[in-house]
């Protein structure tokens, strides 16, 4: 496999050429890679929703609901299926296992509800089935305001989303915020009930007069002419004279018993943006947008619009998620550029300004050599690809170290260039394929890890699999090319027989380790057992009695949070309306709110049985606030908390994938009331026992009076009178009675038309004044029905064929853990007897957490069995490959000192992610050393053991610091606490990068150096010590020396 050097070298410019290629194509790949808001997480979720106007949620649930999930449970591959039926709607959600095909998910769903279709009543819609990813998401809003009226405001808007929905980047733009519209005709009841016209009669009238029909075409012999019959509106002007009764005498049109208006069907849902109302367009990328050019063009786009606006109006942007992709990626490559400066300040002071030059050429072309990978397998550029790359940029520069240092060693020995590093390549190439492999082979379990919090950290390992590779490339190929060409003369070692370099610091230590080492060699079992102590007192007695618990992923400070306002009650639209104005007032008096978005009624933001308004809240930047956004937000909560009868919840947005809450309890059950009354009974047991619990939320839904229309049929019959005509004429009463629709020329979308009665005879007691045709003429509908207000419920919710609620909430401040916080729930659940068939299961964070901490693991074991295999290959030792790994146990006491000085808690996806990160980094300094150790005693047979050794760690010192160092180096101002950015000139404290990252980072520095620390001293003693045994035993019982 060494021929590959010989053949680089004996074709330098060829080498060169494929070089200079990769670094040209790498920089356009970087300049055309899709840029992107959030990892595009393809959701394993697909969708069927069913409407059916007026349907209770019993019935929804009855009629629509059962019979889709008894035919969708039998898809394959589907984890869990939940339903959820509501007023006029049923949705089923199916969840499928992570990595499943969506496409063959979204098929056999398909599939599946076609067969079931025919089951389904009649008067339902078609069934909409619809799949989830990230890029289904808004990543900016824009929100009309202003005095103008809801019309203007609405025409408005909808040029604005014909604007932006021209933009390539753009998928949809949805507008919120507005109602419907509709062709509306108040009927006059007085007119209608004299002419004698029932509803049947009027939609009948209109349904017949608004269809397609077919004129065909005449060929006269001397001409062909298309013949048209025009019956479709197209006009209000065409509805108004629609005839819907014909006598001898007269003819009764529909513009004689209505009067009919274009306008908005009533208020459902209303939205306010920083105290004034709005209609809202949420923005959604296609998959393959680059977020950060969309945005460029959405912001010329609103920017150009905005000229042609009138002054009563202003569009406000606001929940922009491309800020966030901005500044990750701004901030992380400020970092790199940093961590490239410092780490190649580090090697040049080192290793003199050639050979620092040539190993810091490393770092674009393995940069650019990734980005056009990245390119070629269609992975965007987010901000974990960043860290990978930040994460990688200590690590790719090791290769060329090791390669340099040995041959300006050989240099010093007289060697040229051109042989120096030909030999260097050749003596390093096994040692530096199996650290980099041994690395590398601890990053490719990450590479599969599954679930959710997998399909989002992905990235990371994969980015930092390819750096790698990319590295192996320029140490092994192109530098021994560019070295033997253009690098040092002269080496940087006073002679190849000393160590000395010249450099005070360096040679001080060298002096100083050169006089620890030979106790280290002559004490091995004194030095190891100390070693031992040193490990257990840090990794079990210090962090088992003062660690800071656990989190699931990175303690960030917030810049946003979610709003829920709960109470209780049949509350109007405008009553909603009211409460979140007061809960609005209170919110907006306090400093340090950017934007403030809250909106009522849409289905969106409908989760739990009493919730009357949702919405979030935006801070300030942190440049122009004195205090973080975390005590903002506190102030927030600490504002709307003493509004009577109303509950607001205030959870601001974790670092990471996003859970409801932090903490979800699921309750399941056979018997519907069973499942209701537990909840209760949990939930109250949180509210009143548990310490240090907030924003406790459940999906339980409250009772709401409804008045039910019972009908006598048998009266009916009698009487002749339809049910059909009695519903229709209670849908007067409230939304109308749809009896058409017609697409106008300014409109996109078809306009409904309904007839309804005016406002004075909407109410309760207007349904007995009712009329409806009978066998007798027109007579008065409380003659056969009666009016029956009874309790009902909002939702109806079941979990694999199983009633379920579910309880979310969260600990009231960091002083309280999620993991303490459901032992505790747990042990209190295990002693309860709740009634027969009644199950619950902590879900959400709390089952991501556990798997997470499952799967690292599973990848940590595998990582090591990986790395033991390359290591007995290597080394044909199992001793020596064992010694090897050693050093990832203590790396791993060194990132639990690093979490105790630092006071930070234990994250299990960060965290977990730097111990397996760390287990293929840390074991690269012993590798190197062992390999040197082997060579050394094969070269000088006669030398006693311990001469060798101590000649292999004085020979490895220099390169063995360079390469901890620089990884170090490059991650230290993020492990401090610090977003540092060189060519900006700006430090930034605690910023929301440093809270992502911090933990990660640190545990890499504190680890790696506490291991290489000790690997120092270790693994000298560990080597010396079989000989050592050896020599005792045979001392001891004389009988191997003679054996032998």
């Amino acid at each position: 496999m060494t021929g590959i050097v010989d053949f680089a070298l004996s074709k330098a410019r060829t080498t060169l050429a494929i070089g200079l290629v990769i670094i040209i194509a790498g920089a356009f790949a970087r300049s055309t890679i899709q840029v992107a808001a959030d990892p595009n997480i393809q959701l394993p979720l697909v969708s069927v929703s069913v409407f059916l106007d007026g349907a209770s949620p019993s019935d929804a649930s009855r009629l629509i609901a059962r019979p889709l999930e008894t035919r969708l449970r039998s898809v394959p591959g589907i984890q869990e299926l939940s339903s959820s039926s509501r007023l006029s709607f049923a949705r089923i959600v199916a969840e499928f296992e992570v990595g499943y095909d969506i496409d063959t998910a979204l098929r056999d769903i398909k599939q599946a509800v076609e067969e079931v279709k025919f089951q389904l009543p009649r008067e339902a819609e078609d069934p909409q089935i619809r799949e989830y990813s990230f890029a289904n998401f808004p990543v900016m809003n824009l929100s009309l305001v202003g005095s103008a009226s809801m019309r203007q405001k609405v025409f408005i808007a909808r040029e604005l989303q014909d604007r932006l929905e021209a933009i390539s980047e753009v998928l949809a733009a949805d507008l919120e915020g507005a109602p419907e519209e509709v062709l509306e005709g108040i009927i006059d009841k007085s007119k209608m009930e004299t002419y004698g016209i029932t509803l049947s009669q009027l939609a009948m009238a209109i349904r017949n007069n608004n269809l397609i029909i077919p004129g065909g075409a005449q060929d006269t012999g001397s001409g062909k002419f298309n013949i048209e019959v025009p019956s479709i509106f197209e006009t209000a002007e065409d509805v108004y004279n629609i005839p819907v009764k014909v006598t001898q005498d007269a003819v009764v049109t529909l513009s004689d018993i209505a009067e009919i208006r274009r306008t908005f069907k009533d208020f459902s849902s209303y939205a306010k943006v920083n105290g004034q109302d709005a209609v809202t367009l949420e923005i959604r990328l296609r998959v393959d947008a680059n977020a950060i050019e969309a945005k460029k063009h959405i912001i010329e786009a609103k920017e150009e619009f905005e000229k042609t606006l009138p002054q009563n109006l202003s569009i406000v942007r606001t929940n922009d998620e491309t800020v966030w992709a901005e500044v990750m990626i701004s901030e992380l490559e400020g970092n790199i550029i940093t961590a490239i400066f410092l780490v190649m300040i580090l090697v040049i002071a080192s290793m003199g300004v050639r050979v620092g030059m040539l190993v810091g050429l490393s770092i674009p072309f393995c940069f650019l050599l990734t980005f056009i990978i990245l390119r070629i397998v269609g992975v965007e550029f987010n901000f974990l690809v960043m860290m990978g790359l930040l994460l990688g940029l200590g690590m790719l520069i090791d290769g060329a170290i090791v390669v340099t240092e040995y041959a300006d060693r050989k240099i010093s020995e007289g060697l040229t260039r051109l042989e120096a590093y030909r030999l260097s390549s050749k003596r390093m190439f096994f040692p530096i394929i199996s650290s980099t492999a041994t690395t590398i082979a601890a990053f490719t379990p990450l590479i599969f890890w599954p679930g959710f919090t997998g399909q989002f950290m992905r990235y990371l390992p994969i980015t930092v699999f390819i750096v790698l590779s990319a590295s192996l490339v320029y140490a092994l190929i192109i530098t021994p090319v560019v070295g033997s060409i253009f690098g040092q003369r002269r080496s940087t070692l006073v002679s190849g027989e000393s160590e000395q370099t010249g450099e005070v610091l360096f040679d001080r230590i060298s002096e100083f380790y050169s006089k620890a080492l030979k106790k280290f060699v002559k004490n091995p079992g004194e030095t190891i057992i100390a070693v031992l102590m040193l490990l257990w007192f840090f990794g079990y007695a210090m962090y088992g009695n003062f660690s800071k618990g656990t989190l699931y992923f990175a303690d960030v400070d917030p810049v946003a949070a979610e709003i829920s306002i709960r109470g209780r009650g049949n509350f109007s639209s405008s009553e909603a309306k009211e409460i979140m104005e007061i809960v609005e007032e209170k919110i907006q008096a306090v400093d340090g709110i950017e934007n403030l978005y809250l909106t009522t009624g849409s289905q969106w933001f409908s989760a739990g049985g009493d919730t009357v308004s949702r919405g979030f809240i935006e801070v300030v930047d942190s440049k122009y606030r004195d205090i973080s956004g975390k005590e903002v937000i506190e102030k927030v909560q600490k504002a709307a908390s003493n509004i009577p009868g109303i509950i607001v919840e205030i959870t601001p947005e974790e670092g990471g994938p996003s859970f409801s809450s932090p903490i979800e309890l699921g309750i399941f059950g056979d018997n519907e009331q069973s499942v209701a009354k537990t909840t209760e009974i949990i939930e109250q047991y949180m509210l009143n026992d548990v310490v240090g619990l907030a924003n406790i939320r459940s999906t339980l839904p409250y009772s709401l009076i409804e008045w039910k229309v019972q009908v006598d049929k048998q009266k009916a019959a009698q009487l002749g009178v339809s049910i059909v005509d009695v519903g229709a004429l209670v849908q007067m009463l409230t939304n109308g009675f749809k009896v058409g629709e017609y697409r106008p020329d300014d409109s996109k979308d078809e306009i409904e038309i309904r007839a309804r009665f005016g406002v004075q005879h909407r109410s309760l007691s207007g349904i007995e004044n009712l009329k409806v045709n009978s066998i007798n003429g027109l007579i008065p509908v409380s003659t056969f029905i009666k009016l029956v207000p009874r309790e009902n419920r909002q939702s109806v919710v079941r979990r694999n064929g199983k009633f379920f609620h579910e309880i979310g909430l969260a600990t009231e401040s960091s002083d309280y853990l999620v993991t303490d916080k459901v032992n505790e729930m747990s042990e209190w659940l295990a002693k309860q007897e709740f009634d027969a068939g009644i199950e619950t299961k902590f879900r959400g964070m709390q089952e991501e957490t556990e798997q997470v901490t499952e799967f690292l693991a599973i990848a940590a074991i595998t990582a090591l069995a990986l790395m033991l295999i390359l290591l007995v290959t290597q080394f044909n030792s199992f001793y020596q490959s064992t010694l090897v790994l050693s050093a990832v146990f203590m790396s791993v006491v060194g990132v639990l000192i690093g979490l105790l000085i630092t006071g930070k808690p234990f994250s299990t996806t960060m965290t977990g992610i730097a111990i397996v990160a760390l287990s293929g980094i840390v074991v690269n300094n012993n590798i190197v050393l062992i390999d040197t150790f082997n060579r050394l005693t094969g070269e000088f047979p006669n030398l006693a053991k311990e001469d060798v050794i101590i000649k292999t760690c004085k020979q490895r010192l220099r390169p063995i610091l360079l390469t901890t160092a620089t990884t170090i180096f490059g991650l230290l101002p993020l492990a401090i606490g610090l977003s540092i950015d060189v060519l900006g000139r700006e430090i930034i404290v605690g910023s929301r990068v440093v809270g992502w990252w911090q933990n990660l980072a640190s545990s890499i520095v504190f680890g790696l150096a506490f291991s290489t620390v000790l690997t120092l001293i270790f693994t000298p003693a560990a080597l010396i010590l079989p000989s050592r045994i050896k020599a005792w035993l045979e001392h001891r019982f004389k009988f191997l020396k003679s054996s032998s």
